[in-house]
């Protein structure tokens, strides 16, 4: 809808001119109706009409000095003048002020809505351009911002090192030191999930904080944290790294102070050389993968505590099985307790197996969703990987660690929902499983049953009764009896190899056992499995 001022100093012409517009249907409303210039003009400056319909001749001020005073206020609205048929001079006056339509007196409605008419086509033909305009302004300034966030990630993913065209992105990378680093941001709401929000926070924290001869800029891979590049001059690496320090530190304060932001960041080493920009994003994601709190909120690579004893494999994989039977039966601290000692392990040696660290974490998301279906419960909420890829690519042990806890937590309040006795049915199913992957370890009874999947020997010695018809033992001796014959079958181990193999120590024990299970000994046996293999 287009506004329109009316200006003449005859009521009645004014009345009809406002009478005729609003009985039509054109989109337009009249917002001002005055009976002179001065008036008019005060109305135009607080109003902004699209449409001026002027009298040439009134007093005070007339028509062709109203548009001059509107034209001078910044107001460019379409004017039609309403003259007579002795006013050629003023006629020709409106020419040069860029008025093309007039109204001669008398005129026909007809002929007014003819004129509003042509006002409006050039009114909607403006918008359209102006609107044209906005957009290829705002697609032009996202294509930049896409080619500085393409010019970024290479850099930092060393795909690309050249120091040509980045001057026209407004990237100057210029400098005696290179250096990068990983920012994450807690306790606020900033979403990095553009260059444009990325570019609004370095707007935020560039001024004041870092001297003007060190430049900093930034890309999102995941929309939460930061990749961060420095350049700029320096007398050494060490004043370079100690100057982004100070910045950083006060960066930090700031944000904490005024925002209620708590900013972490790990950063790599200076390099002289634009190409080695990404050996300092590796540092730098080195140091934050394997940060585990925010005790030391700021971090460089060579700084980190080592003195940590390196965890091995074998104590990594038992700390996920224990979360695993945790889960299976809905014992959400205990998990939580594992997962902590999970957590210690990995930052014992994230530094220097960070991948083998993402690889880790994915294959127990994976293994707990497994055993989530084959207990029977849906993948409603519980799919994991999807959603938790960057984190775990970019994220460090303290995002891993919130990630995994949220999703442990989930797992176990819907194994606990479920009734006792498809609890009790899960806790079997557990044991079962810990029976057949340790057959080989002569130290399984029930104690150490019971104590790997959290619940008293009494409580195992009866619902393992109740599920399967078999006690505990005899269980255990029947799946290392089973476990004994296929390998005299299949394989050639020593009659001492089979018994060390099922869990026994002592070779005559093994062989009394064997016996009464088969009622042979495990040498008669053999023998004649060797002789069927003849035939």
């Amino acid at each position: 809808m287009y506004r329109i001022m009316i200006v003449d100093d005859e009521d009645y012409v004014r009345d009809l001119l406002v009478k005729n517009i609003r009985s039509s249907s054109l989109p337009v409303e009249v917002v001002a109706a005055a009976g002179d210039g001065r008036e008019a003009l005060e109305s135009a400056i607080l109003l902004k009409p699209d449409i001026l319909i002027t009298d040439i001749s009134m007093p005070f001020m007339n028509g062709l000095e109203l548009i001059k005073e509107m034209q001078k206020a910044g107001l460019f609205s379409k004017n039609v003048v309403i003259s007579g048929y002795d006013e050629f001079d003023y006629a020709r006056q409106a020419i040069s002020l860029g008025v093309k339509d007039y109204l001669l007196k008398p005129f026909l409605p007809q002929e007014l809505e003819e004129v509003l008419q042509k006002m409006i086509q050039e009114l909607d033909s403006q918008k359209a351009l102006q609107q044209n305009m906005s957009l290829l302004r705002e697609q032009a300034f996202i294509r930049e911002g896409l080619a500085r966030e393409k010019a970024f990630k290479d850099l930092l993913e060393g795909r690309d090192c050249k120091d040509t065209g980045y001057q026209q992105l407004g990237v100057e990378l210029s400098g005696d030191y290179y250096l990068a680093g990983v920012i994450r941001l807690t306790g606020g709401t900033w979403d990095f999930g553009s260059q444009e929000r990325v570019e609004e926070f370095l707007l935020l924290i560039r001024e004041g904080y870092l001297p003007p001869a060190i430049r900093i800029y930034a890309v999102s891979f995941d929309g939460t944290h930061l990749a961060v590049i420095w350049c700029g001059t320096g007398d050494s690496e060490a004043v370079f790294s100690g100057k982004v320090r100070a910045g950083m530190k006060k960066i930090q304060a700031s944000l904490k102070k005024y925002y209620q932001i708590q900013l972490s960041c790990a950063l790599g080493r200076p390099y002289r050389s634009l190409k080695d920009l990404s050996v300092s994003y590796q540092e730098s994601m080195a140091v934050w993968k394997g940060t585990l709190d925010t005790e030391t909120p700021i971090m460089f690579y060579g700084e980190e505590n080592d003195t940590q004893e390196e965890s091995s494999s074998s104590q990594i994989r038992d700390w996920k099985n224990q979360i695993r039977l945790s889960i299976r039966t809905g014992q959400k601290e205990e998990a939580a307790a594992q997962l902590q000692g999970l957590m210690k392990s990995y930052a014992s040696l994230a530094n220097k197996k960070s991948d083998y660290i993402s690889v880790s974490v994915r294959e127990l998301l994976y293994a707990i969703q497994s055993d989530m279906e084959q207990a029977g419960y849906g993948r409603d909420g519980m799919e994991p990987i999807a959603y938790m890829q960057d984190r775990i690519h970019y994220g460090s042990l303290m995002d891993m660690k919130k990630m995994l806890g949220d999703y442990i937590e989930r797992c176990c309040l819907v194994v606990s929902e479920h009734s006792e006795e498809t609890k009790a049915s899960a806790v079997v199913k557990q044991i079962k499983l810990l029976l057949e992957n340790n057959l080989k370890n002569s130290d399984i009874d029930l104690e150490w049953v019971a104590a790997q999947v959290h619940f008293s020997s009494s409580y195992v010695r009866q619902i393992f009764k109740q599920h399967t018809g078999e006690g505990f033992g005899e269980y255990l001796i029947r799946k290392r009896m089973e476990q004994a014959g296929i390998l005299l079958q299949k394989t050639g181990l020593r009659i001492q190899e089979v018994a060390e193999e099922c869990g026994y120590d002592n070779q005559r024990y093994f062989a009394s056992s064997f016996k009464k299970y088969y009622g042979c000994t495990p040498t008669e046996f053999k023998k004649v499995v060797e002789k069927e293999r003849l035939y």
